[in-house]
């Protein structure tokens, strides 16, 4: 079995690089990547490690980099990269991550005014720059009742669907824009290869409605390695779509849980929400292109 999208604290995880490495030895996973948001500092932690102790399996240098497709806030994942390098060409792209909290923050505060949306007044003042804008904002909205009729019952028992169906829809009120911040699908898959790596397009039907027509304008206008067809929250015609996408295409396939420790307590290792087994034998058309971990 394989995992190959996890997080650690060095983003939005709240594991540990040991941590994380001792759970896919329990797991006995075979082959993994750690593949935290625009940055791959875990492997210089790791390189100081004895992590042949701790897993005994094989380790895919990873990352996912934030971008756009169709002004919608999209990811990618790139496998097989030069970590060293790829740190380098981040920093030089994404601001730290609590910079960009605080200027999500902001703008998201003043479109939820402009909504209607009711806060607590000292809601400006208690925020953490730590956090992400969008789980603090759904935390603050669903306080109030009289929201209720302004979101629809998914997002309101879900920040992460907050964010996927009201933050990063263009057509809705509480978009909110991250041009500036966010670089291209372009800019950012090229970093991927700069890096000697494979991109990769993740979790498609995260987007939600914007899901097809994301994955038709990528797959139209760029040049990218493989697709994420197994995936915690997938159906079963979701992962057989993106599987005979990447047949009639000629594409490779990756999988993994997304395991971000407590934020996600119902997201395991290896298995997601328990029954997911990704088999090693999805990543064999395309081991040779890469480097490990060494």
């Amino acid at each position: 079995m394989i995992d190959l999208h996890m997080h650690t604290t060095y983003s939005d995880g709240t594991e540990s690089c040991e941590t994380v490495l001792k759970k896919c030895q329990e797991k006995n996973l075979n082959y993994i990547s750690i593949t935290d948001h625009n940055t791959a500092r875990a492997y210089e932690e790791l390189e100081k490690m004895d992590f042949l102790s701790l897993f005994k399996g094989k380790i895919i240098p990873g990352i996912e980099l934030n971008t756009k497709a169709l002004n919608i806030p999209i990811e990618i994942l790139g496998y097989g990269i030069d970590y060293k390098k790829m740190n380098e060409l981040a920093t030089k792209v994404y601001i730290p991550p609590k910079e960009r909290n605080l200027i999500e923050f902001k703008r998201l505060y003043d479109k939820c005014i402009k909504y209607g949306i009711v806060l607590d007044k000292d809601c400006a003042n208690s925020y953490d720059p730590n956090t992400f804008a969008s789980g603090f904002f759904h935390k603050e909205i669903i306080k109030h009742e009289e929201n209720k009729n302004l979101l629809s019952l998914e997002a309101w028992d879900s920040s992460k669907i907050f964010y996927r169906q009201f933050m990063s829809d263009p057509n809705m009120p509480l978009y909110v824009k991250m041009d500036d911040l966010v670089p291209d699908f372009n800019t950012a898959s090229n970093l991927v290869r700069q890096a000697g790596g494979l991109v990769f397009i993740p979790h498609i039907f995260e987007y939600r409605n914007n899901a097809e027509p994301i994955l038709k304008y990528i797959l139209d206008n760029f040049k990218i390695d493989g697709i994420e067809c197994y995936y915690t929250t997938f159906t079963q015609e979701q992962h057989e779509r993106v599987l005979n996408v990447c047949k009639k295409r000629n594409l490779f396939i990756s999988g993994g849980s997304d395991f971000h420790g407590t934020i996600k307590p119902d997201v395991d290792i290896g298995v997601g929400y328990g029954n997911m087994q990704i088999p090693d034998e999805i990543i064999f058309p395309w081991i040779e292109k890469i480097s490990f971990f060494k």
